[in-house]
C-alpha cells in the first residue's frame, strides 16, 4: 500500500486555525492508518517473502544435493566408462588375439583336412584293393573248403579201403595159415608116401611084383 501525499495547502487561506488544527490532525490520522497499513501489509509481505526465501532455499538446497548426486552419478557414469571403455580395449585386444589364433587354428586345420582327405583316397584305394584280395582269399579259402571236403571224403573212402584190405590181407594171412598147415601135412604125407615108395620100390627089386602087393601099396 502506498501512502496518499497530502494536498499542498489545508482548505484554502480562509481557513481558521482549529480548521487548520483540524486538518492536519484527519491528515495525521489518515497518514498513520495508512502507515499501520503499510507496516501490515510490510510484515505481511515480509512473512510471504521469508516464506518464499525458505522455500527457495529448501529448493536451493534440494536442487544443491541433487546437483551434487548428479556430479556423483556424472563421476560415477565417467569412472564407469573409463572402466568399461578400458575392458572393452582389452576384450577387443583379446578378441583380436583369439580371431588369430583361431585364423592360424583354422589354416592348420585345413591342411590337416586336406592331408586327411588325401589319406582317406589313399585308404580308400587300399581298402578297395583289400576287399579285391579279401574276394580272392575268400574264392581261394571256398576253394580250399570244397578240396579239403573232398579230401576228408576221399581220406573216408580210402579209411574203408584200407579197412577192407586189411580184413582181405587178414582173411589171406589166415587162409595163407591153413595153406602152410595143410602144406606141412601133405608134406609128411608125401614123405611118408615117398618112404613108402622107397620101401616099395626095394621090395620089388628082390621079389616080383604080385597083383596083391601093388594093391596094398596103392591103398597105402
Amino acid at each position: 500500500m502506498s501512502i496518499s501525499e497530502p494536498p499542498s495547502s489545508p482548505l484554502g487561506g480562509e481557513a481558521s486555525l482549529a480548521d487548520q488544527v483540524a486538518w492536519y490532525k484527519s491528515q495525521y490520522e489518515q497518514l498513520e492508518t495508512e502507515l499501520t497499513e503499510f507496516r501490515v501489509s510490510s510484515q505481511e509481505l515480509e512473512s510471504e517473502l521469508e516464506k518464499d526465501l525458505e522455500a527457495a532455499e529448501k529448493r536451493e538446497n534440494s536442487l544443491r544435493e541433487k546437483a551434487e548426486g548428479l556430479n556423483y552419478e556424472v563421476d560415477e557414469w565417467k569412472r564407469k566408462y573409463k572402466e568399461s571403455k578400458s575392458e572393452a580395449n582389452a576384450a577387443q585386444n583379446t578378441l583380436e588375439k583369439e580371431i588369430t589364433t583361431l585364423r592360424d587354428t583354422n589354416r592348420t586345420l585345413q591342411h590337416k583336412l586336406r592331408d586327411i582327405e588325401v589319406a582317406n583316397d589313399d585308404f580308400e584305394r587300399q581298402a578297395r584293393h583289400t576287399n579285391s584280395s579279401l574276394e580272392d582269399l575268400e574264392s581261394k579259402y571256398n576253394s580250399a573248403i570244397e578240396r579239403a571236403v573232398m579230401m576228408e571224403e576221399e581220406i573216408r573212402i580210402g579209411e574203408q579201403e584200407r579197412e577192407r584190405l586189411r580184413i582181405e590181407a587178414q582173411r589171406l594171412r589166415e587162409e595163407l595159415s591153413d595153406l602152410k598147415i595143410e602144406a606141412e601135412i601133405l608134406q609128411d604125407k608125401l614123405k611118408k608116401v615117398d618112404g613108402r615108395h622107397l620101401s616099395t620100390v626095394s621090395t620089388d627089386l628082390s621079389i616080383p611084383a604080385s597083383p596083391i602087393f601093388d594093391s596094398s601099396v596103392m591103398s597105402g
